[in-house]
């Protein structure tokens, strides 16, 4: 008796004393084709300790939830094992090997489970692929595969997707199929603008496929970021002289940012530019900063080239030019008279007459006409005679003059005498001297020559003079 109680002993020392234990499902677990099936596996540990797991030979469509965990002494924690077949998944019986080891002490365990995958009898959605540039005004492009898996051929399936920003649904889409054979795929594809200001975040693609006994759904993901995007409108408005332009940049992206405008300006323009200092000129580039731009928010930049001041200095040139030409550069003409006394009955009078030749270049005939009025008489003087006209107001005198050389003065004169005595001052007429320009005759004027002499006591002056006569 004491023998068999001896081996007991040595027998039971002999098993390997675990400080953790692993619990699988015994049965053999049922996956189909295109479905998903989570196995729990309990884990109790008699003292803490950091157990890691690994999965033997294993699929890529089975995952775990975690390759690492703590346990303290005495509890227990399950770890998550993910079946998921793929639609190219091989039916049949699969053996998984689960490999426990306490990272303290290095003991380690080994468990196996057995999944059975079988194929399916439905239409199926494969894992919808999802590419393109997500950010707004972006795009996004989706390919969605159905599959029928059925012996036999579907009909009137109907398929509808939608898109969803982390706040709203975006953007629905249907579409029927008429029939799908037996084994037989179908491709769509989604082809999806990002709006304009849309917010960074998860978005979500939604497919759903109703084949009328059963419903299939899969759901994807991606992600918008943060990016500012600017749109650039330009106008331009004619002036009277140049031009003016206006420039309008929206941010139509989800982030507040910097941006430049930037336009060409040649040098002739860049001179008669105004409006809003640029930031920098480099070889006729202007560039404008505006600044923290937020999303949606829209700016205006407005310019203008006005060649007005040119217009108004050409202007100005032109009229100096017409001046000089044609008021400065002429024969100029004076009517003076040469004494200052009182208009009595034979009293004599000196009118002069000068003109002077500034066009700069010899005059080769030169016309100067006067007129006399009717109440003076004409008295012959000494120097070149003039032909005489008389009219019934008075006789007009004229001279014809030769070669008068740059800026030569000629002074022509002749004595009037009044047929009575006249209170007061006497306007003469204009004197006027007439020559040939360069391309038509040019006349010019002198101003009206005064004779006599104003007094306020005519009576008591006129006396005087008669005295003096005497």
């Amino acid at each position: 008796m004491k023998i068999y109680t001896f081996l007991a002993v040595i027998i039971l020392l002999s098993v390997p004393a675990f400080a953790f234990s692993v619990t699988v499902p015994e049965e053999t677990l049922v996956v189909p084709i295109g479905t998903s099936k989570e196995v729990n596996i309990s884990i109790y540990s008699t003292k803490s300790d950091d157990v890691s797991f690994s999965i033997l030979d294993s699929k890529p469509w089975i995952t775990q939830s975690t390759e690492l965990m703590h346990i303290e002494g005495g509890s227990t924690k399950t770890l998550s094992i993910y079946l998921t077949p793929f639609l190219d998944t091989a039916t049949g019986v699969y053996k998984i090997g689960l490999l426990t080891e306490s990272t303290k002490t290095g003991e380690q365990q080994s468990k196996f489970m057995f999944v059975r995958v079988e194929k399916i009898n439905s239409v199926e959605i494969d894992n919808p692929k999802i590419s393109g540039n997500f950010i707004p005004t972006g795009y996004a492009n989706i390919n969605v595969v159905i599959k029928n898996y059925k012996a036999t051929t579907v009909r009137n399936l109907k398929v509808s997707a939608s898109i969803s920003s982390p706040s709203t649904k975006l953007i629905e889409f249907d579409q029927n199929i008429d029939s799908l054979d037996s084994g037989e795929m179908k491709n769509i594809t989604y082809n999806f603008t990002i709006p304009k200001m849309a917010k960074s975040g998860l978005y979500t693609f939604t497919v759903k496929i109703d084949s009328g006994d059963e419903i299939r759904e899969k759901v994807s993901t991606f992600k918008v970021s943060d990016n500012s995007k600017f749109m650039q409108t330009s106008s331009q408005q004619p002036l009277m002289l140049g031009f003016s332009r206006t420039i309008t940049v929206t941010n139509i992206g989800n982030f507040a940012n910097d941006t430049t405008i930037k336009a060409i300006l040649s040098p002739f323009e860049a001179a008669f530019y105004s409006g809003e200092k640029p930031l920098s000129i480099t070889n006729s580039e202007f560039t404008w900063l505006l600044g923290d731009v937020n999303p949606g928010e829209t700016r205006t930049l407005y310019y203008r080239v006005d060649y007005t001041p040119l217009f108004l200095f050409i202007i100005v040139i032109g009229f100096a030019v017409w001046i000089f030409l044609y008021k400065v550069r002429i024969i100029r003409i004076k009517k003076f008279i040469l004494e200052k006394k009182f208009i009595e009955e034979g009293e004599e009078f000196t009118v002069g007459i000068e003109i002077a030749n500034s066009t700069g270049r010899k005059i080769e005939n030169v016309t100067l006409k006067d007129f006399v009025p009717s109440v003076f008489n004409i008295k012959e003087g000494e120097g070149l005679k003039p032909v005489k006209k008389k009219t019934a107001a008075g006789t007009e005198i004229t001279w014809k003059l030769k070669d008068v050389h740059k800026n030569e003065v000629r002074i022509l004169s002749y004595k009037i005498l009044p047929v009575f005595g006249v209170h007061g001052t006497i306007r003469l007429p204009q004197a006027a001297v007439s020559f040939m320009g360069r391309k038509k005759e040019v006349e010019i004027k002198s101003a009206f020559a005064n004779i006599g002499v104003e007094t306020e006591n005519y009576g008591e002056s006129h006396k005087f003079s008669r005295k003096r006569k005497e």
